[in-house]
């Protein structure tokens, strides 16, 4: 199956269980309001004022301003990042996403605190450069490492945060690394996933002409109350 069609199939539902995505109702309300969303996470934000940034938001005006904007709800600008590695939230606590040894019912606070500590002495490194790949199904930027040194790098931090929390989950290897531009409210129709498909590879083709490479600056340890800002508590490097 190509990525296309893994797009199509899951803005029409096919792929995904339930009678809307599973963001709607956890993340946001059906009107595109933020929910409260606790938690924390390891991400590299995409500096602001930068050729690459600048390239993203362009991209996400240009979703924004397509025929099925109002099926999506757009992230600020100020958030955008990629994820290197998923901490915990307070909405989601089974064993393969909760930290290997502790309780399922710890408040994330008590986790947050407890990651902090795991990773204070970890160095992971100060710099790493990132390439696009597409723009799937009009929400994400899928990235890669710039070069397999920085693709083998990107996994390395990725092991170094997975032995450090105590987080095993199941997805890890087939984890895709990404930067959110928006989340889809409802099922698209076959004949609006079909738009929707076309707007993002065209927004695609002008995003890898004007930043076909991404910089990122170190791991930020993050946490925070919903999917509309991240705040740093530490930076993950020597």
């Amino acid at each position: 199956m190509t990525r296309a069609q893994e797009g199509f199939d899951w803005m029409t539902g096919r792929t995904a269980p339930g009678a809307r995505p599973a963001a709607v109702g956890q993340k946001f309300a059906a009107d595109g309001t933020a929910l409260p969303f606790a938690g924390n996470t390891f991400i590299c934000h995409i500096a602001p004022a930068t050729p690459a940034h600048d390239a993203l938001v362009a991209a996400q005006e240009a979703l924004m301003a397509g025929p099925l904007a109002d099926a999506y709800t757009f992230l600020p600008p100020a958030s955008l990042h990629m994820t290197v590695f998923e901490g915990v939230c307070d909405a989601h606590r089974k064993a393969d996403v909760w930290p290997e040894g502790m309780p399922s019912t710890l408040p994330v606070p008590d986790v947050t605190a407890a990651f902090a500590a795991r990773t204070a002495t970890l160095a992971l490194p100060a710099a790493t450069t990132i390439r696009p790949t597409e723009v799937f199904a009009g929400f994400a930027v899928q990235v890669t490492g710039a070069t397999e040194a920085d693709t083998a790098q990107l996994w390395q931090m990725r092991a170094a945060l997975r032995e450090a929390t105590g987080i095993r989950r199941a997805d890890y290897a087939s984890y895709r690394f990404h930067i959110t531009l928006a989340y889809l409210l409802r099922w698209l129709t076959d004949a609006e996933a079909a738009q929707v498909q076309a707007l993002s590879e065209a927004v695609f083709a002008t995003l890898a002409a004007a930043a076909p490479t991404i910089p990122l600056g170190p791991v930020e340890y993050c946490t925070f109350a919903d999917m509309h800002a991240f705040a740093a508590q530490r930076l993950l490097t020597a």
